[in-house]
């Protein structure tokens, strides 16, 4: 097994969709790898274009997106590091129909359809697990549709920023964004000036502060109380 393909296999490995594989089909998968590095704003396809695999995203962030024919981008989901997509659109063999593109400095792994189709022939745990994973991303799409179009536009804020949260946080806590504010404007649906509008509602409250993109929650408790308040109006 030659270095770059023993690399591939040992990255593989640690990928949650990779996890329960044999070592056998791994092996027998790395070889076809190949590695995409994306720098930052890159795009790594666009929607139309032919989907012959899927990527897995290594390190970095991707932002999946609807661009309109008048050139508007609809932020549809955002892949962080073990993620992977265009999965779906491989096994459909349609053409992409989101616009990839790295929001950051991004390593990715690409597989091409036929080396996935023959795992998935030969391994039905694979395939299981495949669809759990495609089952798991439409959960996920459908709670983004409800949580940030049909929620009030403070409601939609406040979700987003307890979703950052890690689990068991303490007051104060910390959210690094990640993205620019306008990128997390369009993907809650708001305008700028809506989302910054209430970023300053929020922080007159004495909720949070802000400190560029570091947002330090004051009370945690106090922020749910207030997602409460405004998802009963």
């Amino acid at each position: 097994m030659t270095a770059p393909t023993q690399r591939y296999l040992e990255i593989l490995r640690n990928l949650p969709l990779f996890q329960e594989v044999r070592q056998a089909d791994l092996e027998a998968l790395a070889p076809s790898v190949r590695t995409v590095h994306a720098e930052r704003r890159k795009v790594l396809f666009k929607r139309g274009d032919p989907c012959e695999g899927f990527h897995m995203l290594v390190s970095g962030k991707v932002k999946l997106s609807l661009v309109s024919s008048q050139g508007v981008d609809k932020p549809l989901d955002f892949v962080t590091s073990g993620g992977s997509f265009g999965d779906i659109t491989m096994l459909l063999e349609r053409p992409y129909y989101l616009t990839a593109q790295a929001l950051e400095d991004s390593l990715l792994l690409y597989l091409p359809r036929n080396a996935i189709v023959r795992l998935i022939e030969s391994d039905s745990r694979f395939a299981m697990r495949m669809l759990a994973s495609l089952s798991m991303r439409m959960r996920n799409v459908v709670d983004d549709i409800e949580c940030f179009s049909l929620q009030p536009p403070a409601a939609r804020l406040v979700t987003y920023l307890l979703r950052l949260l890690p689990p068991g946080s303490m007051t104060p806590a910390k959210i690094e964004l990640s993205m620019h504010k306008n990128v997390v404007a369009a993907q809650l649906n708001l305008t700028p000036e809506t989302l910054s509008r209430y970023f300053r509602e929020l922080a007159d409250r004495g909720l949070l502060s802000l400190e560029g993109r570091t947002i330090v929650v004051n009370d945690i408790d106090r922020l749910g109380e207030y997602l409460a308040d405004r998802t009963k109006l």
